[in-house]
């Protein structure tokens, strides 16, 4: 971190009492989890997946609400401590010089950012642009693609609704058709799902669009499978990466895609309001800017930054929530959460009454899992999980599924409370 950063950040030392007492809690279960990651030594990433006492010190790192289980992680998940430390830190120091620190500081600090974040993502700080989330990272793809009218734009059904109707206003503005697909991909396999796509591309068709995780059941795509396969035919991926990005252990190279976009807050547990866009390096120049700009060259990825005043010290907060995933490690992470998810699944999937909709092998899903109770409503299920056993989820609109999204505070009282009270459900 540069020395200017330290410097003018230590100004935030004036806190408060309960904030400064905040500041050592949060430090305190930091080292914990620190000292914990090292007790670990060389233990594989399965291995460590099932060290119930280390996942207990990560736990200590939040400020966890003991007035229900939360399993919808997959709106947006909760800070550690020293995360929301670091926010208010950052909030005060701005705002003890203002307009000075906008004019003055900002572009250096953002830049700092920029280059953390590439690097925990694996790409070019010339490639990578923070933005508010993933609908605003890939709304600046999809609207600024130079498409024609009669070109074709190419997703499923189960894309998330933000990026659909952005095609779609494309589609009525100005002419591009949008091939929809409608695949029971939780019943097909990977090689189905890419001889899909590959089926449904014609001379015409431009963009493809393809969530990384699909948001209604968790199941994993075959991303760089179907990237590869476009490519071959002249064609651009854009990838949703919204419940992927430090839930996965993938890098963004190694999907091989040329636009990807994230929300920071879901799984790599940044501040609400943070989120990444990717686009490779050539590809930069022929988009457009979603706001005007004529302060950057036309192959530079700040051309697309442009959006006014906005809340820096989110952003700033971005290196505590990058010490924190590299301290615990996105393999051991992945591991962790797989193994969480197929923890309460095995004990459900044979129970009567009850469908698990996600695939089970270990690389179409990970944290995210799909269940339903046969005969039930699933908002009807959703409310008796908390009525009746303050257990949070939601249906996410897939038919007859409730989605199931722990993370990697989770512990297995949890599970087991979950497990029961669908048992007490699916036999009612």
């Amino acid at each position: 971190m540069a020395d200017s950063r330290r410097d003018f950040f230590r100004k935030a030392g004036n806190l408060t009492l309960g904030a400064a007492a905040a500041s050592i809690w949060a430090s305190n279960s930091l080292q914990k989890v620190h000292a914990a990651t090292e007790r670990l030594g060389q233990a594989s990433p399965e291995a460590s997946a099932q060290d119930e006492q280390f996942w207990y010190s990560v736990r200590g790192a939040f400020n966890l609400s003991p007035q229900f289980i939360n399993f919808e992680n997959g709106y947006f998940s909760p800070q550690p401590e020293a995360g929301i430390d670091e926010v208010c830190k950052n909030a005060r120091a701005i705002n003890e010089i203002p307009s000075f620190y906008m004019r003055r500081k900002l572009v250096d600090d953002t830049r700092e950012m920029h280059q953390l974040l590439a690097h925990f993502a694996g790409c070019s700080d010339e490639e990578i642009l923070l933005t508010r989330n993933t609908t605003e990272s890939l709304n600046i793809v999809i609207m600024g693609l130079k498409l024609q009218p009669r070109d074709e734009a190419l997703w499923g059904t189960y894309e998330y609704g933000s990026m659909k109707v952005a095609f779609e206003q494309r589609a009525a503005r100005e002419g591009i058709v949008n091939k929809v697909l409608d695949l029971p991909i939780t019943s097909m396999s990977n090689d189905e799902i890419v001889a899909a796509y590959k089926k449904a591309i014609t001379p015409r068709t431009k963009v493809i669009l393809v969530s990384h995780i699909v948001y209604l059941t968790g199941q994993v795509l075959p991303v760089r499978e179907i990237c590869d396969m476009a490519h071959e035919r002249g064609v651009e991926v854009i990838v949703d990466g919204a419940h992927s990005f430090a839930h996965l252990a993938d890098k963004i190279p190694d999907l091989h895609c040329d636009y990807y976009g994230a929300s920071l807050h879901k799984w790599m547990l940044a501040p609400l309001g943070t989120g990444i866009l990717y686009i490779k390096k050539e590809n930069i120049e022929k988009v457009w800017p979603l706001f005007g700009d004529g302060g950057y060259a036309s192959d530079s990825i700040h051309k697309f930054a442009h959006i006014g005043t906005y809340p820096a010290y989110l952003q700033l907060a971005l290196a505590e929530a990058i010490r924190f995933n590299q301290t615990i490690g996105l393999e051991r992470k992945e591991a962790r959460l797989r193994y969480i998810k197929n923890y309460w699944v095995d004990r459900l999937i044979d129970v009567p009454n009850i469908v698990v909709h996600t695939p089970r092998e270990a690389h179409r899903s990970c944290a995210i899992s799909t269940v339903g109770i046969k005969g039930q409503d699933p908002a009807d299920v959703t409310n008796a999980l908390y009525d009746k056993y303050k257990i949070f989820t939601v249906p996410p609109g897939y038919p007859g599924a409730v989605r199931i999204c722990p993370n990697i505070y989770t512990i297995p009282y949890e599970l087991d409370a979950f497990v029961a009270a669908m048992k007490e459900l699916a036999a009612a």
